[in-house]
Formats: structure tokens, C-alpha cells, sequence
């Protein structure tokens, strides 16, 4: 399970956002089960896991016109749950920075993980 509270931004600092509009994004979150989504940007999505645990991810997707800017994201949820979500990011094709938002520090995919799967998270 990886507990976080953080935005997402495209790895490489000379973009603009991230690699898929506001609207790719919106649509590819809309296939993924259980989740639901505001036309602002605004979802919940909620699961449970294998041994009857609740989970649930609260974010927010953040346009920039031409592309997506960030994306913010305060929950826990599984591992593979996560990835669905990244993946309608443009990840892996994309690479993705971590910012934690309460420290203002950014945090590489690997960092992040470790410390999201920690109890403290990655807050």
C-alpha cells in the first residue's frame, strides 16, 4: 500500500506540463472502476484490497490550456491501483517527478515509492 499526499509533474524540468491534455487525462481517469470525476478535475477514487481494506485517493487534475500542468493526489491505495493512475498520466511512456506538497521537495519515482511505502508515507 503507498500512502501519499503530493503533485505529479512531468520529470523533465523544461516542459511545460505533463504529456497529455486535460481532457486525455479526464477520459483515460473516467475507464478506471470506482473512480469518479468532476468535469473540473476534481475525483475520489475508492477500492477496496485483498484482505478487506479500505482505500481511497483524492486528486485533482490542474490545466495549463495546451496540456496538463500537475496533478494532486492525497490518499493511499495498492501498488497496481497507483500505476492505473500514472499511466493515464502518460507514464511509463513519460516520466513523472514527485513533489511533496507539505516539504516542497521533489522526489524521483524510485524515492517516492520507498517512501510512500512506508507507514509514515509519502507526506
Amino acid at each position: 500500500m503507498l500512502k501519499f499526499q503530493i503533485s505529479v509533474h512531468a520529470r523533465d524540468r523544461d516542459a511545460a506540463g505533463l504529456p497529455v491534455t486535460f481532457d486525455e487525462a479526464l477520459a483515460a481517469l473516467e475507464r478506471l472502476d470506482r473512480l469518479f470525476i468532476e468535469p473540473d478535475g476534481s475525483f475520489v477514487w475508492t477500492g477496496v484490497t485483498a484482505d478487506g481494506g479500505a482505500w481511497q485517493v483524492d486528486g485533482n487534475l490542474i490545466d495549463r490550456g495546451d496540456c496538463l500542468a500537475y496533478v494532486e493526489l492525497k490518499g493511499d491505495c495498492p501498488e497496481a491501483q497507483f500505476n492505473s493512475l500514472l499511466a493515464a498520466l502518460g507514464w511509463p511512456k513519460a516520466g513523472l517527478t514527485f513533489q511533496l506538497q507539505k516539504r516542497g521537495v521533489f522526489l524521483d519515482e524510485i524515492e517516492f515509492r520507498r517512501l510512500a511505502g512506508t507507514s509514515n508515507g509519502a507526506v
